[in-house]
């Protein structure tokens, strides 16, 4: 049974070309540009559609994003792809935060383009959920704290560029941020990112290798970036059923996912990502403030069955007898103690503000080779026990 492709161009040229690199298997038909209302009518009138192509130009950007968009919220298992003279980026990406699973230029390609065309088919049929389960589940590791704050983005951001050292850059990293400050970890990255943390979300159940490649934002040391929008006001709404499913989804498509967290997140959110997480890391400092936060969030996740085995306690900004100490702090939760973390204030706001991190702004600061060795011991899969304070690191905090 040949595939029924139909195009939405204003240029024939897009029919043909399309028609001559699929050739026999493919019947492609031209549907003339109209209005939303008035393609969609049309396509339901042809019966099946098997691959649908979107045409994008500089005048009808927001139109046919919609059109896609339409389409796909009655035929979500349609594959739509995008369609241009050339790849302008405002084209692809408005194409894709429609829905479509990959976009082609016009005369790029050639030969592979039927190539192309065959992989969409064949990766359609089993649906990008489907996809990523069937592949290798990658590891899930969050950094939670209850009271917001930039610790979280920061230790975040270390620790996903720690795992991304240790293995190589053959592996596929993701942080996906959405604690508060808003952008934080895009932020502190230099990262000027145009696809949100909450973009993804409402994009989970199409989120595929294509979106990925094309949307997602990615650091110069090959470390993906999800954050949330900085311009965000107040609380992210976030629905925790879509984000379990994207993160789902998204263990399938990298090899190890840290997720930066905080307590004004929905409980059933949190819960749902400490019962998956390979790691759960509680960030706390030894104030009294935040620890008692962290103190309710903990009994909060407990009396809703959360699992918490393979939780741990991560002590930032250690200044000796300046608070709780870390032991007390672990016994306090009820946690084990993952690590204690010592900061240079100067070198950490210089990191913060200049988008660089602290491995290559000053690689033997104390902090960076405290979450890399944090980073070690995540991946090694053994139990997690924090190193003593050393003479040296004890007489610099005193």
């Amino acid at each position: 049974m040949k595939t029924q492709a139909v195009v939405v161009a204003n240029d024939p040229v897009y029919q043909s070309w399309l028609q001559g690199a699929a050739g026999a298997s493919m019947d492609v038909t031209l549907l003339p540009v109209s209005g939303v209302q008035d393609a969609l009518a049309q396509i339901e009138a042809r019966g099946r559609v098997d691959v649908l192509f979107v045409e994008f130009d500089s005048h009808d950007v927001a139109q046919r994003a919609a059109f896609v968009e339409r389409f796909l919220e009655q035929h979500w298992q349609v594959p739509v792809v995008g369609l241009g003279a050339d790849d302008n980026p405002q084209w692809v990406l408005a194409a894709m935060r429609a829905g479509a699973r990959d976009f082609f230029v016009l005369r790029r390609d050639d030969a592979t383009l039927g190539l192309q065309i065959g992989r969409l088919l064949r990766r359609s049929s089993a649906g990008p959920a489907s996809q990523a389960a069937a592949q290798k589940s990658g590891k899930l590791y969050g950094v939670l704290s209850a009271h917001p704050g930039e610790s979280i983005a920061f230790l975040a951001e270390h620790l996903a560029l720690g795992i991304l050292e240790t293995q190589g850059p053959s592996e596929r990293v993701l942080l996906f941020d959405v604690a508060n400050p808003a952008g934080a970890a895009a932020i502190f990255l230099n990262l000027n990112a145009t696809y949100s943390a909450l973009d993804a979300i409402n994009d989970a159940y199409r989120c595929d290798q294509s979106l990925v490649d094309t949307a997602f934002t990615r650091h110069s040391s090959g470390l993906y970036v999800l954050s949330l929008p900085e311009d965000l006001l107040g609380q992210p709404n976030i629905d925790s059923g879509e984000l379990l499913k994207l993160l789902q989804v998204l263990r399938g498509l990298f090899s190890h996912i840290v997720v930066a967290l905080d307590g004004h997140l929905p409980l059933s959110a949190l819960v749902s990502v400490a019962n998956d997480a390979e790691r759960l890391l509680l960030l706390s400092d030894q104030s009294i403030l935040r620890s008692r936060h962290n103190k309710h969030l903990l009994r909060a996740l407990r009396l809703e069955g959360c699992s918490l085995d393979r939780a741990g306690l991560v002590v930032d900004d250690y200044r000796r007898r300046l608070g709780l100490e870390p032991k007390n702090l672990a016994e306090l939760f009820e946690l084990p103690l993952f690590a204690t973390l010592q900061s240079d204030l100067s070198n950490r706001s210089v990191s913060m503000n200049s988008g660089e991190p602290l491995y290559t702004l000053a690689r033997k600061d104390s902090y960076a080779l405290g979450v890399k060795k944090l980073a070690t011991s995540l991946l090694s899969g053994q139990p997690i026990v924090a190193s003593p304070q050393s003479f040296l690191d004890r007489l610099r905090n005193a």
